[in-house]
């Protein structure tokens, strides 16, 4: 089992990564796919913000705004 600090770590290295692999489609003009990229920047980024501040295992979703309503301790204003 991994501890909460390698969960965390885990998840901004990838994010990271990602990161660099969006820049470089954008420089190359895949906007579509760069912005893609960038979502997963993003929810990887929230996923390690959910794992120091809630629980070690963020849920499985990929909805930004879902993940940024669990970040701040609110409910959502409607379900899906």
């Amino acid at each position: 089992m991994m501890e909460k600090s390698e969960i965390i770590s885990y998840w901004i290295k990838s994010s990271d990564k990602d990161y660099q692999a969006m820049i470089h489609l954008f420089e190359k003009g895949h906007y579509t796919w760069s912005l893609f990229v960038g979502h997963l920047v993003i929810e990887k980024l929230l996923k390690a913000v959910y794992a120091k501040k809630i629980a070690d295992n963020p849920p499985f979703i990929h909805d930004l705004y879902r993940l940024g309503f669990i970040q701040a301790g609110r409910k959502m204003p409607y379900s899906s």
